[in-house]
């Protein structure tokens, strides 16, 4: 579908067209805070094209989660409702050799990533659709789909899937790098509960992606991120699922040594990490009102229990305080904080199980925290939770994964995630988060219990060189190659149209 009007756009781009190998693409169409003659056009056939569904910033009723995104402006916004319409609008922004940016929810930290700095913001927020599929067991997820969308859809029909903790969260990024969910000990990771991909190519192609067409396709969308092309759709493992147990509990800081005891035989006890329906995650965070820090933790249950057997430990420890809900995966992630106004930043590590590191970790993060109290809004977590040996196990299947994990213990997710509100506060952030990050794996590597893989969706753009490293050279190669064959112009790549996220070349 539409390849030789798209290789005729290759050729029009002329010497703007990137290939391997190549110069670099000529400097008056680089991203910049400004808008080029190329986009200017690539607009202005897009708004014939697209009419309504085409808006220019300065009358764009439009919010994304991150306020560094928020700030900066695309030439314009384009919605396109269906992947021939997205196929239609990567011809053009092609033809005129226009940047781009995609945004599926738009939860990603960094202005490039999913609203583009002076380029075409490709929005995907008219694709939510959610189709169950008979005989039930299948869902139809648009690539505009948010978690709460997913879930709002299928608590109807009392089914749920391997979605996200918050509902903003978009699908297509959350998917395409990973996934943990409430439901990962049970299930795996949501890329391991894809069934399906439909993609639009760089060259206008539409395909399907499945075990057994487009394999190599198959497995580089299962962990690869935004490097193949645009996923207009993704069919979902959908399970039987009522209403839920979360219990979310906040402890005294005389309590923290105890609770870590705790926390770490939830991570990695196999007489409680065996009990399918349990998650927990770990949050250690700065109040800036008391000038304080709280350990909390979420205990999560795929049961309407309000107290699961397999947290009875943890319960013997006292709370400052303690909420239990029980409630469908919709209601639980319906609210949302205010978009475009608060300022983001993740960082990420992984290590293998080490009750010393937490309390390391902890300790690092305290000190590194203090140093830049005055921060204005500052709100940091120190969030942590196990990937279990269960979900570890299923990434193995249908045909695997390209992310590398493997063996039969489980690993510690720790996630740096920062809000603040002015930008006179990022430089600050940032060198509290790279301090934190290189202090832990420093621990870490003293403690031999460093382990190489980085979850991309956590990852900073200071780690983005990291990423695919940890994946393993053998697959970190493969997935090379993959991108190379479906993208020779290279217009997913960091030389390309699309630069932002993390990028294999």
């Amino acid at each position: 579908m539409m390849r030789g009007i798209v290789s005729a756009a290759f050729i029009l781009a002329g010497a703007n067209a990137v290939a391997y190998g190549l110069s670099p693409i000529p400097s008056e169409t680089q991203p910049s805070s400004g808008v080029s003659a190329n986009c200017q056009q690539a607009c202005t056939e897009l708004s014939t094209v697209f009419g309504s569904a085409l808006h220019y910033p300065g009358n764009d009723n439009f919010t994304i989660w991150d306020a560094k995104q928020q700030e900066v402006h695309p030439a314009c916004r384009v919605e396109p409702s269906t992947a021939v319409e997205v196929a239609r609008v990567l011809d053009i922004l092609v033809h005129h050799w226009c940047y781009f940016s995609v945004k599926g929810g738009g939860h990603s930290r960094n202005p490039g990533d999913s609203n583009s700095v002076g380029g075409v913001t490709v929005d995907l927020d008219r694709m939510t659709q959610v189709d169950i599929l008979k005989p039930g067991n299948r869902a139809r997820v648009g690539g505009g789909a948010t978690s709460y969308h997913v879930y709002e859809a299928l608590d109807a029909h009392n089914l749920s899937f391997v979605g996200g903790r918050v509902g903003t969260v978009g699908i297509g990024g959350f998917t395409l790098g990973g996934g943990t969910s409430p439901f990962s000990n049970k299930y795996g990771w949501a890329l391991d509960n894809v069934y399906e991909y439909e993609v639009v190519l760089a060259n206008g192609t539409i395909v399907n992606a499945n075990e057994t067409h487009n394999q190599d396709l198959y497995f580089a969308l299962r962990g690869g991120g935004n490097n193949f092309g645009i996923v207009t759709a993704f069919t979902v493992r959908t399970f039987a699922q009522g209403p839920v147990s979360t219990t979310t509990t906040t402890y005294s800081q005389n309590q923290t040594e105890q609770v870590l005891d705790r926390i770490y035989d939830l991570f990695v006890d196999e007489t409680l990490t065996s009990d399918p329906e349990m998650g927990y995650d770990m949050y250690f965070t700065y109040a800036s009102q008391d000038d304080s820090f709280i350990l909390s933790g979420t205990q999560r249950y795929g049961k309407p229990v309000r107290d699961p057997a397999v947290f009875r430990a943890i319960d013997q420890i006292p709370t400052v305080t303690r909420s239990t809900t029980i409630s469908s995966m919709g209601n639980l992630t319906r609210e949302s904080e205010p978009l475009g106004i608060t300022r983001h930043l993740f960082a990420t590590l992984t290590v293998l199980p080490s009750r010393s590191l937490l309390t390391q970790a902890v300790k690092i993060f305290e000190q590194e925290v203090r140093a830049i109290k005055s921060v204005d809004g500052l709100v940091p977590n120190l969030v942590s939770y196990a990937l279990s040996r269960a979900a570890i196990a299923a990434m193995n299947q249908r045909g695997g994964n390209s992310l590398g994990i493997q063996g039969d213990q489980p690993l510690i997710l720790i996630l740096i995630s920062t809000a603040w509100s002015d930008a006179s506060g990022d430089a600050a952030v940032n060198t509290m988060t790279e301090n934190t990050i290189r202090r832990i794996r420093e621990a870490a590597e003293t403690l031999v219990v460093a382990h190489p893989f980085l979850y991309i969706n956590y990852a900073s753009a200071a780690q983005a060189a990291e990423v695919f490293p940890g994946y393993g050279a053998e697959n970190m190669q493969r997935l090379r190659d993959i991108q190379r064959a479906v993208d020779p112009q290279g217009i997913f790549t960091s030389r390309g149209l699309w630069s932002g996220f993390v990028k294999l070349l």
